[in-house]
């Protein structure tokens, strides 16, 4: 029996339309992280797998020790440890796995005095205002570039796929756009010993509260993502906020609304708060299916006696999100292993990528969900070269390829001047 339902804004991916332009980025960056203190994150980023991503090999939770075990505890720390590493834990990123972060001395290229050669811009620090020599940035393996040194140490790749993928005649690639995937059991959340990290009871967006946050950084740690991050101007934690000031007024996200292929839907998604341990819990296997069965259908009895608005009732039913994730089970979390019960979901790209190695991003291990995404992809295709029609397929092909920019993003009315 349904006995806490919520609300949560979540999101869909659709990597078969990502051309990665790093429009969002851009877009993000400007708006969010354009500051002193801030040069070196991006709460928005656009990897090329197979690649190390940013910051370098965060997936490997060996080293990061990121995310829950399968106890639900954090990997990170537990109660003693937790004391033990307040001011200071060996298991967060330095400036080197992201990047040192470098802007260009550009009055050597405006002010130089006429002459025979070039002039050029000397890049400089950021940090230190040095000059340095720029050895990789945020996307420095964009489309396999570096692949011996970055797509080569990609951690989802077995030794048989580094050494065949690689070679000239068998390179696949795809593009992973990432944000923060505001969880519905989110490590930076557990982790801070201020509190600083909280989740909206309106719409599941994580912030970080700035007047709490003491720069512990164990939220830093947790996050198996990393996309948490460390002002070192301010001394506080900064996270994607998803945008909120915007989503309650009715828009999107800023790294969705500039979205060149138009990849990015989001909408609401009703969940049991009562099951959140019994579906984190569930067997590595199993947990791209339970995290499904986590879902309220917002067309049921359930979610019509959760209290919840009408105008909520009316703006999940409409998601683009429900249709994507429960209804059609195209879409998948990225790394559900990590036990976080992501809400950022992903449709698996049509690649040459090989089924293991997808299943080990999108499907916790599971190959068989992630080969009935594609499968129905492939059908889609498949049914608009025999003219198409009426029916799932055809209802697939229209929210992916024509849908306005009103399917796409289906916001709740929160706190709009709007009758509710």
């Amino acid at each position: 029996m349904v006995t806490n339902i919520r609300a949560q804004i979540s999101s869909v991916f659709h990597l078969d339309k990502c051309i990665g332009c790093h429009t969002c980025s851009i877009a993000c960056k400007n708006l969010c992280t354009d500051r002193r203190g801030a040069e070196h994150m991006w709460w928005n980023n656009v990897e090329t797998k197979p690649g190390t991503g940013y910051p370098m090999k965060w997936e490997d939770q060996e080293t990061w020790r990121g995310g829950w075990d399968e106890s639900l505890h954090l990997r990170s720390q537990g109660r003693a440890g937790g004391i033990l590493k307040v001011f200071y834990n060996p298991r967060q990123p330095e400036l080197d796995d992201y990047y040192e972060p470098w802007t260009y001395r550009y009055g050597d290229l405006f002010d130089a005095p006429a002459g025979d050669d070039q002039p050029a811009a000397v890049p400089v620090s950021q940090l230190s205002g040095k000059r340095i020599d720029i050895e990789r940035g945020p996307n420095w393996d964009d489309d396999l570039s570096g692949s011996p040194l970055y797509a080569a140490n990609d951690p989802n790749l077995s030794d048989d796929e580094r050494k065949t993928l690689l070679a000239l005649e068998s390179m696949a690639m795809a593009y992973l756009p990432r944000t923060c995937n505001h969880c519905v059991n989110p490590a930076c959340v557990a982790s801070c010993p201020s509190g600083a990290p909280y989740k909206r009871g309106e719409d599941g967006i994580v912030p970080v509260n700035q007047e709490a946050c003491r720069g512990w950084r164990a939220c830093v740690v947790a996050c198996p993502y990393k996309k948490t991050f460390y002002n070192w101007e301010s001394g506080k934690a900064e996270k994607c906020i998803a945008c909120y000031p915007r989503v309650e007024t009715g828009q999107a996200p800023a790294c969705f609304h500039s979205c060149v292929g138009r990849i990015r839907y989001t909408g609401l998604l009703l969940y049991d708060a009562s099951r959140i341990e019994e579906v984190a819990k569930a067997p590595a296997a199993s947990l791209v299916e339970a995290q499904r069965s986590l879902f309220v259908d917002p067309f049921s009895e359930e979610a019509r006696a959760s209290g919840l608005s009408d105008a909520m009732l009316a703006a999940a039913q409409r998601s683009p999100v429900w249709k994507f994730v429960r209804e059609w089970e195209l879409a998948l979390p990225l790394h559900a292993e990590f036990r976080t019960l992501p809400m950022i979901f992903y449709v698996p790209p049509l690649t040459r990528l090989p089924i293991r190695y997808l299943a080990a991003l999108f499907g916790a291990g599971n190959e068989e969900v992630v080969q009935r995404a594609l499968d129905k992809l492939a059908a889609v295709r498949e049914h608009k070269r025999n003219d198409g029609g009426s029916g799932e397929l055809e209802d697939i092909y229209r929210l992916t390829t024509l849908a306005s920019v009103h399917d796409r993003f289906v916001l709740p009315p929160l706190q709009r001047e709007v009758a509710v």
